[in-house]
């Protein structure tokens, strides 16, 4: 945090100096010198005459704007949401996700969260929530003497990186979506009888922290639909994996078709950019 001088009252000439590294008792010497205010990017002393009022607010170097995010958010763009919250767009920006915050996605094709744009003063993450990718779909069930069950989808990515930012995930976790279970298999056809069609496989669940996983797949008659992965179970049918890793094989039914459960999601795409001053809890390919 840089150091500002005083933005009312009285104002010293060696107070100046002090901050400003010291330029002897002429303001005039300060022409031409780049300073900042703490709301605002780098300026410049006009060329006309100095005064001390012109010095209240300012110090030599940017500060650092501090984002906290304190409430759950889907789809979440960091940039967008700082510059919505105040941050100028020039200075550090320094953003603390909460404790108990969920960032999520209602789509396994969109990050939970993105860090993309500019960032000229630097961008610092301290992680103490989660992120967690969307969980991947549930495949069908399959049909008795009709189409086989089909494969659970993949869950979505949690955390996309376009712009070099310094993380610190000491506390958080961050997680890819659960793939969705396969569809559960029909039974084998027999001529005396025909025993029942394979059930849906489940969603995959987001994570273990209470953030909806996919939807279910349906299930061939009359098998039943698979549900929809949440904190507290999978669907029935395929069960759907929990945070980052692929869906379960079929619940129900027995030879008459096969498939297979959605890959898990990845923590992150683009961690090249990134600087970890501290990895925590990531489930999920980081690359």
């Amino acid at each position: 945090m840089a150091t500002y001088l005083p933005t009312s009252g009285a104002l010293a000439m060696s107070c100046i100096n002090s901050v400003f590294g010291g330029r002897g008792n002429n303001l005039n010497s300060y022409r031409g010198t780049t300073y900042y205010k703490s709301t605002g990017g780098a300026q410049t002393f006009s060329s006309g005459a100095i005064s001390f009022s012109c010095f209240y607010g300012t110090g030599p170097s940017a500060n650092a704007y501090t984002y906290t995010v304190a409430s759950n958010q889907t789809n979440f763009c960091m940039r967008a949401g700082a510059v919505s919250a105040g941050w100028c767009q020039s200075v550090q920006l320094i953003v603390n996700i909460n404790s108990g915050v969920i960032i999520s996605s209602n789509g396994t094709g969109t990050p939970a969260m993105t860090i993309q744009g500019s960032f000229p003063g630097g961008v610092r993450i301290n992680n103490s929530g989660v992120i967690v990718g969307k969980g991947g779909n549930g495949g069908n069930g399959g049909n008795v003497g009709g189409a086989g069950p089909t494969s659970g989808a993949a869950g979505g990515t949690a955390l996309k990186i376009s712009s070099s930012v310094t993380f610190c995930n000491a506390s958080g976790v961050i997680a890819g979506g659960g793939g969705g279970g396969n569809g559960g298999a029909a039974a084998a056809f027999n001529p005396c009888c025909i025993v029942g069609s394979g059930g849906g496989g489940g969603g995959g669940r987001s994570s273990n922290f209470n953030s909806s996983g996919g939807s279910g797949g349906s299930g061939g008659a009359p098998g039943s639909p698979g549900g929809a992965g949440t904190y507290s179970s999978a669907g029935a049918g395929g069960a759907g994996g929990s945070a980052y890793s692929s869906g379960s094989p079929g619940g129900s039914g027995g030879n008459w078709g096969t498939a297979s459960g959605g890959a898990g999601g990845k923590a992150t795409c683009g961690a090249s950019l990134v600087t970890w001053t501290a990895t925590g809890t990531r489930y999920g390919s980081v690359s």
